[in-house]
């Protein structure tokens, strides 16, 4: 699958999952850019960029729609157009809904949903232009399955996989595809502490069929087939990369 010629832009791009899907992405014949909150991770992952392809970092805080619209217009006007946007800027938490604040609730919700909504609407300004798009949002598995204390995450990711379904709809006509990716456990940089957890390798083989984490790589290439042209008829739709959790009884 490739991406030649194409410019895509990954939010949350400077570490993790949003990392490795740049990364992929470039490899793949795409131009990339990324928005990040951390200057020196997102500066090194521009290099990383720049030795495959033309690349770019952008500093923004995604929870402000104000720097959203002039960064995804410093984008356009580097690159020319966006071909591909992932929404993949995310925060986890694991706060019991009683314990949760306001201020927990605005910035989850700022950093998981506003974001990538405020994004996207920015980013199908420019893809009509282009006659079409494709965009792809991290959803989790969490929205599908809760336990009591990840509700504002599975809140915030249960509203990409709605806001996926409105997108869909609303821009068919237009060319643009919008789709969500659903991983399960993956092994990152920031989950990598459950590995010295008690029994967490147990629990976690007796729930995925795979029994084991999913690798950031396979969420990339699931990103890699929708960005692609091999998913030209694919809409509307979440792909859940779950290593058969959901399917386990």
């Amino acid at each position: 699958m490739r991406l030649n010629g194409m410019v895509s832009l990954v939010t949350g791009g400077a570490g993790g999952i949003g990392r490795q899907i740049a990364l992929t992405f470039a490899k793949a014949g795409s131009k990339v850019a990324i928005f990040d909150v951390k200057t020196k991770e997102g500066e090194a992952v521009e290099k990383e960029l720049c030795a495959l392809t033309d690349g770019k970092f952008i500093n923004c805080d995604l929870t402000k729609v104000p720097n959203i619209e002039k960064a995804v217009q410093e984008v356009k006007l580097h690159f020319g157009k966006i071909d591909v946007l992932v929404n993949c800027a995310g925060l986890a938490n694991r706060t019991f809904i009683e314990q949760v604040t306001e201020e927990e609730w605005d910035l989850m919700n700022g950093v998981n949903l506003k974001a990538a909504f405020f994004t996207s609407k920015e980013v199908v300004k420019v893809m009509k232009e282009n006659k079409g798009g494709k965009i792809i949002s991290l959803s989790s598995l969490r929205a599908h399955a809760s336990d009591d204390h990840h509700t504002l995450y599975d809140v915030t990711k249960a509203g990409i996989e709605a806001m996926t379904r409105s997108f869909a709809v609303a821009f068919a006509k237009d060319n643009i595809n919008v789709n969500a990716v659903a991983p399960g456990y993956v092994l990152t940089p920031m989950t990598e502490i459950n590995l010295k957890r008690e029994g967490f390798l147990d629990w976690l083989k007796s729930r995925v069929p795979m029994e084991r984490f999913i690798e950031m790589q396979e969420v990339a290439d699931v990103a890699l087939f929708m960005a692609s042209d091999m998913s030209k008829a694919v809409t509307g739709q979440t792909l859940l990369v779950d290593g058969g959790w959901l399917a386990h009884w």
